[in-house]
């Protein structure tokens, strides 16, 4: 099937050079304002063919990358004349894999003929023959004032702006006739279910998609149209007595005129076939509920299915590029999982799709081969589809594949919309470290992007693949040493392979375990030792009574305290976030905790010190 192989984009909105691979099944994921959103409203400067197309390709200031202005301003500023150049936005579209019929529509716009891949263009580019006045005046406008200053005072140039639709290795001029060929519905993040469903104006989606229809098909509606029209007009009842009167009183206040007498008839409506479409509503379920009366979730699953059954049921299409922004949109996690699992299923050989979300059960039931993620690598966008880098044929590879098909769920799924990641071992740590930031850093792990995601077990590699394969986020990992174990070398050999500027292995440092540092750690002082000493208690209240917590007042037998918490870690985190919560809610707070050295490293790492 012939697909948008491949997305270019310069000067865009945040994309200041962008480049981006697609299938022609695509899940698009990342965090907020990363470019989702961005991404198709760019593929759709070239591709829309709704009425607003023209008014949209006609750019604002605010579509041009912020950067590539600044940098124009700057070189106004810094350069000869002769050398400043005027910031363009270009989209380009790569299509591959046409068939016969498509070939004949994308014939004139070969990119590279001997691969079959063709070339569309959006180009927004400066088009005055008043160049060097224009950057004359913008010189003269800062003559005598600082650089930082300057910049303020020089004008960008948009209304000299004009956008053109290119094609093919030389960039000829796109005829709009076969361009129309070349579809893509664009269901928009805010669309409105309930409007878009009725069909009482022709700029409704329900409206569109019934008159998109041959006339013919409605036939047999038509001609009951017409024999109710029939039957109003020669009632003889209560219609033809109100006729009589209307007429009456006409004669009374109107006047005749040549060419129009007072008669008045009654007619059912209208008989045009455009004016009856507009009457025609949706009622969903079998209690027959207008749109009007349903729940937000629901329109939205019948908005996405009306357009999906419209497109479906299209003939004789070259090819439709169908972008379905967050269709998780009011709906529950039960929902979004089903629907996931059903969008998958409706591909063809002339339609390309493209999801893009922010919901992590989404994202966690489409298929991990067709996913890219959509990140920042400092101030640069980049993206990485979640299986690059592995090799199916590679045992290793394979097992790390099925584990990750298993595994990323709605939970651990949510480092993919993070801009920093801790990767632990388990519950307790999971609970444990944000409230541990917090008690340190007076902020939340929330605050800076970051997420705990709990691999249940020391299972890293298979996440720090994904990072390491392109997928560039600082993400550090916390892990018990297991010293005077058997896996003793595993922790070590974790960070041979992984250590780099963006991956960090963090290791316990005084003892074998997570909770055993935390005792060892803060056995030091009397008042710390009486801290957890409490914890334990609510825990364990008979095996941690008064005598026990005396005892730990004086001093603390480490394998004693990892006896009574062995086999209640969970219960422990939860009675020591509480209590740290509590603690930190306390003005001043008493801070009678530490948190272990390698913790406080891990969070160093994250924030960059």
């Amino acid at each position: 099937m012939m697909y948008i192989s491949k997305v270019v984009i310069e000067n865009f909105r945040n994309f200041k050079s962008f480049e981006i691979e697609l299938k022609p099944f695509t899940i698009v994921i990342g965090e907020n304002n990363i470019g989702k959103s961005n991404l198709l409203e760019a593929i759709s400067l070239v591709l829309s063919n709704d009425m607003q197309a023209y008014r949209k390709r006609r750019l604002e200031i605010e579509d041009i990358n912020f950067e590539a202005i600044s940098e124009f301003k700057r070189d106004i500023i810094e350069k000869e004349i002769e050398d400043v150049v005027f910031p363009q936005v270009r989209v380009d579209l790569y299509v591959k894999e046409p068939n016969w019929d498509q070939e004949t529509v994308i014939d004139n716009w070969w990119y590279d003929f001997e691969n079959k891949i063709a070339r569309f263009s959006y180009l927004f580019s400066y088009k005055s023959k008043k160049r060097k006045q224009f950057l004359l005046k913008q010189k003269e406008n800062i003559n005598g004032k600082s650089p930082t200053e300057a910049i303020e005072y020089i004008d960008f140039p948009i209304e000299s702006y004009e956008f053109e639709l290119l094609g093919g290795v030389s960039d000829i001029k796109v005829d709009g006739y076969y361009l129309k060929m070349l579809k893509m519905d664009y269901l928009d993040a805010l669309r409105d279910a309930k409007r878009e469903l009725n069909s009482n104006s022709d700029k409704k989606l329900l409206y569109r998609i019934l008159s998109d229809r041959k006339e013919e098909k409605f036939e047999d509606i038509k001609s009951l149209i017409i024999e109710l029209d029939k039957a109003v007009k020669n009632d003889k009842n209560v219609l033809e007595i109100l006729r009589e009167d209307i007429g009456y009183y006409l004669d009374k206040i109107s006047l005749e005129t040549e060419t129009s007498s007072n008669n008045v008839d009654f007619m059912f409506s209208s008989i045009e076939l455009s004016e009856v479409l507009k009457k025609i509503g949706l009622q969903y379920g079998d209690d027959a509920v207008s749109i009007d009366r349903n729940g937000l979730g629901r329109n939205n699953l019948l908005y996405i299915a009306v357009v999906m059954a419209h497109l479906y049921e299209k003939e004789n299409e070259y090819y439709r590029l169908v972008a379905l922004e967050e269709p998780e949109a009011h709906i529950n996690p039960i929902l979004q999982r089903h629907l996931s699992i059903n969008i998958k299923g409706e591909e063809d050989d002339k339609q390309q799709i493209i999801v893009t979300t922010h919901s992590t059960h989404i994202a966690s039931y489409l298929d991990l081969l067709n996913t890219v993620v959509l990140f920042k690598d400092g101030k640069e966008i980049k993206n990485h589809y979640l299986l690059s880098g592995f090799n199916e044929n590679k045992a290793a590879d394979k097992k790390t594949i099925r584990y990750l098909q298993k595994w990323l769920n709605a939970t651990n799924s949510t480092m993919f919309f993070s801009r920093k990641v801790i990767f632990v071992e388990g519950i307790a740590e999971e609970i444990l470290i944000p409230i541990f930031y917090q008690w340190e850093y007076g902020t939340s792990l929330d605050k800076i992007n970051c997420q705990v995601v709990n691999v249940n077990g020391v299972a890293f590699s298979h996440f720090l693949d994904i990072v390491k394969n392109g997928y560039f986020v600082k993400s550090a990992v916390l892990t018990d040493s297991d010293c005077k174990k058997k896996t003793e070398a595993r922790a070590d050999e974790l960070g041979k392979k992984y250590n780099s500027d963006i991956i960090w292995v963090f290791v316990t440092e005084k003892t074998d375990t997570f909770e055993k540092e935390l005792f060892v750690t803060n056995k030091g002082k009397r008042a710390n030792r009486v801290y957890l000493a409490n914890v334990l208690k609510r825990v364990r209240p008979n095996k941690c009574n008064d005598a026990f917590k005396e005892k730990c007042s004086k001093a603390f037998d480490i394998n004693e305290l990892f006896g009574c918490v062995e086999e209640y870690k969970s219960e422990f985190a939860f009675e020591l976030a509480e209590a740290m919560e509590k603690t930190l809610m306390k003005s001043p707070a008493k801070k009678e905790f530490v948190i272990p050295q390698y913790i406080l490293d891990a969070f160093k790492f994250i924030k960059g010190e």
